[in-house]
Parts: C-alpha cells; structure tokens; sequence
C-alpha cells in the first residue's frame, strides 16, 4: 500500500480548516474527511435561538486571517460564514470529502501507514490529525420522571432551529449553563413566557458586546497594514484570560465579591442569593457570557426558578418546593456528552485502550504513532492554544521529513484524572478522557514554553 497523501484530517471545523491551512503553508498534502453535507462543525449544526461564541472573536478567529468586527463576540451563522470564507479563500474545499463519515482508523508500523475507513470508503496517509470535535452526536438528555406523559413538546436545544417561534405558548427552558444563558434573551422574543429553570445556579458574567477603543484601534491600524498590532492585541487579551483564570481559581472569595456586585444592583439580595450564588467556586467550570440577559431580565420578558424538578405533568412542571409551571414547550439547554474519540482507533490491528492515557501537551497521545489531535483551552478561545499545537506539528513532520524519519510517537503512560474544570459533561465522560501532560493548560505560557519544537520530547524512527 501507499500513502494517497501526506496527512489526513478528521472534521471540516474550527481545528480541521487550522490544521489544513498549517499542512498547506509546511509543504505537506492533506485531505480533509467531513461526515456532514457542509463545512463548519458546531457551527453548522449548532442553531438554537442565539447560538453564539463565548470568546472575543478577534482572538477566536484564526490569526493567519483575523475576523474584522465592531462586536466582540460573534453570532453563529456569522462564524460559519466566516469559516466558508476561510476555506474558499485558502483553496480547502477541494481537498474535502463531505459525507465521509469516519469508522476506524488504523495504524500498520510495517507500512507506516494509516488506513481510515469511512462512510465513503477507504482513504491512506502517513499521518492523521484529529479535529473531529469532543461532543457525541446526540446531546445529554436527563431521564426526568413524568416526561413520558408530558402533553407537550421536549427539544433539546441540539435539535432546535432559531427559526422557529412559540407563539401563545409557555415555554420553560432547563439549565444554567452557558448554551441556557445565550438562549433565553432570545427564546424570549419568540414565547408568550419564558421561565428559565435551573436545578442550581452557574455564574454569569454580562458584557457589552461592543469592540472597545483599543480593539478598534488594533483592527484599523491591521487594516492599514500593520498585522503585528492585532497578534499583540490577541497576546494581551490571553494574558487577560489567563490571570483572571489564576485569580479566580487562586482566589475564589475574591470572585465570589466580584460576580456578588456584579449582579446584586440589577437582581438584589433575595434572587441573588436563590438564582445567582453557586455552590462551586468560580472558574470550578466555565463562566457563561451573556448579552442582554439583564435587560431581558429587568424588563420581565423572562423569569428565573431555582429548584429540582419533581415531576412532568400533562401541561406543566411541578417543582419539589411545590410550585407548577406552566408549560406547552420544554427546551432542554442540559448539555452535550463528551467523547474525545469519535470512531475507533487501532494499531497493528489492536484497539487503543484509553482509560488512564496520557495526552502530551494537548497535541500527542501516547502510544499512538503518527497521530495528532490538537486541543484548545478550556478556559480561553479555542484557537489561542490550537494554532501554536497546529505549528508544532507541522515542525515535527519538517524535522522528519529533513531526518528521513517515517514514524514519531511518545510513549504511552497511565495517569491519574485531573481535570481543570469539572462540569457535568466533563465529569460524566471522565474515565476515557486523556489526561493532559508536558502543559501547564494557560495558553500565554504554553504558546512560548510549551509548543516550542525539541526533538528529544519525541521518539522518531
């Protein structure tokens, strides 16, 4: 057998267009293995009622081709516009196979091959970079007690187009999360009542969604052809994340002050203390971002309830503190199931195991020839972390390609879960997560440390 091409590249989103343009700029062939119709990933199937990036996008875009905008953060269908720009400008959409959904890849040390079968065939290269996303298919949908004889209807908002209106119904929207904060402002507008019920409270924090002056300033000197001004910006605004993430986690009753003044002008004391103070510490898990949330809030076009859910009845939802909501509409914002492997992996015809496998420097995993599966930052924009992982690879395959090596790897080690934020999809899908390794998961460090290329850190043959 023999290699179609140099590199292989699993999903046609946010990390598979990086991965194609980084190949591309090295010098190495790639074909990029989409199962869906359409490029985009999250960004294509993800349409629920004010889908949205939680992070500045000027730094979520990709710094080889920044994202110009007066917002800071972006709305769906405008970052799958982008990614569609991205790819037509860069020449990507004739290296995709849409509709070739991955079943098994296989590594053969003899050949020094993978060989990945797909919905669409088979397809050969002497790498594979792994961008297929960290989400199954079909989202967590909690088993609540009634639900069966529930008159109404229940959409997970995984299933839910932007679309659609209620109008004359009640709707009752379950979670807290960020995907829940992002969609009631919206949902509001669409429903006779909207009531946002969560069985325990997330922080929150509310920004004015537009570009502040430095941001501007950056994007218009970059437009007049100075680019150094926004990979500065983009540095400074990781930094920024990075120290609040330290303060927080460092600090958490300091955090704890800042969401308390951050909200108690706007609610008060009482819904403060019921719908806005978690049990957990700040930066425990991700920080939902909202827009207009207080507004919406403060003008009633929507409510809060905290409290478990005893049981669904046929037009309503009792609550354990006795309380009934009315309901002809139940949006299920409950969260995603997380799994780092999509398809099965094997080698010389073994599956890989992955309980307990280490992860090196969110790029490698042990044990695990010729495979790269770059990873963001869980508490940052994706991109910041992916795109100097990205480099790194393309480094080590130039190093092999000027050594005449065919195989890199690391070893494969067994290590103890350590996850940095513990929400519900992490915790769920912990024994077959990787555990992260050669990283210290703060991006403005690891982007100069972390992600710098010596060959020792590798075993090549």
């Amino acid at each position: 057998m023999h290699a179609d091409r140099d590199v292989i590249i699993i999903g046609a989103g946010m990390t598979g267009l990086a991965a194609a343009y980084h190949m591309a700029r090295g010098g190495f062939s790639y074909t990029i293995l989409e199962a869906a119709g359409d490029l985009g990933g999250v960004w294509r199937s993800h349409r629920w009622h004010g889908a949205r990036c939680d992070s500045d996008f000027v730094k979520y875009s990709f710094g080889f081709r920044p994202h110009l905008s007066d917002s800071c953060l972006q709305p769906r269908e405008k970052i799958h516009a982008y990614l569609g720009d991205v790819a037509d400008e860069f020449g990507m959409r004739r290296h995709i196979r849409f509709g070739a959904r991955v079943l098994r890849a296989a590594f053969d040390t003899r050949e020094r091959l993978w060989t990945v079968s797909t919905s669409a065939g088979e397809f050969r290269a002497r790498f594979l970079v792994n961008g297929n996303g960290y989400f199954a298919d079909e989202p967590y949908v909690p088993a609540l007690p009634g639900m069966g004889g529930f008159g109404g209807e229940i959409v997970h908002t995984s299933h839910l187009d932007a679309g659609r209106s209620f109008p004359g119904q009640h709707v009752v929207l379950i979670g807290s999360g960020a995907t829940a904060v992002c969609c009631a402002p919206e949902l509001a507008r669409v429903c006779k009542s909207l009531v946002m019920l969560q069985r325990s409270p997330s922080y929150i924090y509310e920004i004015d969604n537009r570009a502040g002056a430095l941001v501007r300033l950056a994007q218009r000197l970059h437009r007049a052809g100075v680019p150094g001004a926004l990979t500065a910006l983009r540095a400074g605004l990781q930094l920024k994340d990075d120290l609040v993430f330290l303060t927080f986690r460092r600090f958490p009753a300091v955090a704890r002050a800042f969401f308390r003044r951050h909200w108690l002008r706007e609610v008060g004391e009482r819904a403060l203390r019921e719908h806005f103070t978690p049990r957990y510490n700040p930066w425990e898990q991700r920080i939902a971002v909202a827009i207009g949330f207080k507004a919406q809030l403060r003008r009633g076009a929507f409510s809060i309830r905290t409290a478990e859910i005893e049981r669904f009845e046929r037009s309503s939802i009792r609550l354990k503190n006795g309380e009934r909501l009315p309901c002809d509409v139940c949006v299920l914002a409950t969260g995603l199931n997380l799994r780092f492997f999509n398809f099965a992996l094997e080698v010389d015809g073994r599956p890989i195991a992955l309980e307990g496998i280490n992860f090196y420097k969110g790029l490698m995993v042990g044990g695990i020839p010729n495979y790269f599966h770059p990873m963001g930052s869980w508490h940052s924009a994706w991109t910041q972390r992916l795109e100097p992982n990205l480099r790194l690879a393309v480094r080590i395959l130039q190093h092999m390609r000027s050594r005449g090596f065919d195989v890199v790897s690391i070893p494969r080690r067994e290590l103890a879960a350590a996850p940095g934020i513990t929400p519900g999809y992490v915790m769920r899908a912990l024994a077959t997560l990787p555990r992260l390794e050669g990283t210290r998961d703060l991006p403005s460090i690891d982007n100069v440390v972390a992600s710098r290329f010596r060959a020792a850190s590798f075993a090549f043959a």
